[in-house]
């Protein structure tokens, strides 16, 4: 006798709602576009007062680019999600000025001989210093202050100041002090008794990206700034044979869109918040990054970044210790530094909301929490706080598919138990008439791996932060905002030794 087919649990998929955004005069929309063409922004600036640094060439180019962000871009008929952009003070309703307040040049001269050096870590960090050290005096020094600045760097910038970026030995230029990675770590441990070697050897502790190490120098003197190509800004200036752009980007409105967004955030307001989100709520991303240490492979950098239900969010950077698992990918706080860190956030919490702790917070992590740190979140926590840990992964076995050409409809969610469920933060959305995506939708995978929250609850929030990537002016994301910057905020926080442990706003580091 045959035993009966075991009867699998049936799932039904469960609609969530878009989130929506709130703009001026309490008005609430999903679109971020239509928000603020119709209302504007909920914060105000006066003015957007900025400085640039780049190049003579750089600097031109840039002024002519900001003069064309006053203009209207129309959108691309051939781009079915470009929606034109009818000039920054339109758009966020404040003073933009093409002139910049303050200009500092490179010489493009040294620039060159930098940017082509044959030692990769010699190459970044002297191409870094000629960016950062002229912006760290100003804001030092000089009385006249700006919110932001633009640095502008020449696309052999882009090119030869990456990780695994060469520069041939016979167009190269070389360096003074030549030494090999391994040789400059021995030179930590045993110094040399010639300067020039010591210091070429502090260089190898920096990481070899130009856009993390500038970060990184920066956060000390607490320089906002926006990093732009030449081949962004003045795209007609770098033409193929064929005569067609060197590079292919997204379409002009688009760009003048995302660029517009991060500048007003950036100076220092938030161009939409979101609007039903529930008060005494926040959400904490944590990061880990390994360092290069190679007397320990296990040691890891740990931070976290505190978002409140506005958007708004603030990052402080943990302790650096062997927090690194056995397991691929797998890193675990000590009872002690997860106390730490929620701590840390509580009364950075306090300090936005009169004194009050926080009555829910959540903990966003791409790992699963272990004991130690689960028992040091709780004790971190004051009593009245509920606190859940939350892992989101983003699996690649899962796929499922409409009939027709629509792909599943964006925050569709599939309930696998009170725990975990698959939420798609991507996929077709009816406002816009498409899919702004180019594969099959993936879904990430939510799990409450302790606290007594309610999955649905939970994966409303998720939805809902996808919203505030203030990088980019886009419907919504396809990971919430507590993890969507972790990677590039673990490598800004390891790309020097000593970075500042001062928590600093979220504009710091994207």
């Amino acid at each position: 006798m045959t035993k009966p087919r075991k009867r699998l649990p049936e799932h039904k998929l469960l609609p969530f709602p878009e989130p929506r955004l709130r703009f001026d005069y309490d008005q609430r929309l999903e679109d971020p576009k239509d928000g603020l063409l119709l209302f504007g922004p909920p914060e105000k600036l006066h003015g957007i007062d900025y400085g640039v640094i780049g190049t003579p060439e750089g600097i031109r180019q840039f002024e002519a680019w900001a003069e064309r962000l006053r203009q209207a871009v129309p959108a691309d008929p051939k781009v079915a999600s470009s929606v034109a952009f009818p000039g920054i003070e339109t758009v966020f309703r404040t003073r933009w000025n093409p002139a910049p307040r303050v200009r500092l040049t490179v010489d493009a001269a040294e620039l060159e001989s930098k940017v082509n050096l044959t030692d990769a870590h010699q190459r970044v960090f002297d191409t870094v210093d000629l960016f950062a050290k002229p912006i760290a005096r100003w804001v030092k020094e000089e009385d006249d202050k700006v919110a932001l600045w633009f640095v502008v760097v020449p696309e052999e910038v882009w090119k030869l100041c990456r990780p695994r970026s060469t520069v041939s030995k016979s167009s190269g230029v070389q360096p003074s002090v030549h030494l090999t990675h391994a040789k400059a770590f021995e030179l930590q441990q045993s110094p040399d008794l010639f300067d020039d070697m010591n210091e070429a050897a502090k260089k190898h502790l920096f990481e070899n990206h130009f856009h993390n190490q500038l970060k990184a120098k920066l956060l000390d003197c607490e320089a906002v700034t926006q990093i732009v190509r030449q081949t962004t800004i003045a795209p007609l200036e770098f033409l193929n044979a064929r005569g067609e752009r060197s590079r292919k980007m997204q379409d002009d409105a688009t760009i003048a869109w995302n660029l517009a967004t991060g500048i007003y955030y950036k100076a220092g307001a938030k161009p939409w918040t979101l609007a039903d989100i529930r008060d005494g709520v926040c959400y904490i991303g944590l990061v880990f990054k390994r360092t290069n240490n190679p007397g320990d492979t296990k040691e890891a950098c740990c931070s976290a970044q505190m978002f409140l239900k506005t958007g708004e969010g603030i990052v402080f950077k943990g302790a650096v210790g062997s927090w690194a698992s056995d397991k691929e990918g797998e890193y675990h706080l000590s009872e002690e530094k997860a106390r730490e860190i929620i701590e840390r956030c509580i009364a950075a919490y306090k300090v936005h909301h009169n004194d009050k702790p926080p009555r829910e917070l959540f903990i966003h992590g791409r790992t699963r929490f272990d004991k130690n740190e689960i028992k040091g979140f709780r004790s971190g926590a004051p009593d009245g706080t509920s606190v859940s840990g939350i892992q989101i992964l983003r699996p690649n076995d899962l796929k499922l598919f409409r009939e027709g050409r629509k792909p599943l409809m964006r925050g569709s969610a599939l309930k696998l138990d009170n725990r975990s469920a698959f939420l798609w933060s991507s996929g077709y959305v009816p406002h816009l008439l498409t899919y702004p995506g180019r594969e099959v939708p993936s879904p990430i995978k939510v799990r409450i791996v302790f606290g007594d929250s309610k999955i649905e609850q939970v994966v409303a929030d998720i939805l809902a932060l996808t919203k505030v990537n203030f990088n980019a002016c886009i419907f919504g994301d396809g990971l919430p905002v507590t993890l969507r910057f972790a990677d590039d905020i673990g490598e800004i926080l390891t790309a020097i030794p000593e970075v500042t442990s001062k928590p600093l706003m979220f504009r710091h580091y994207i």
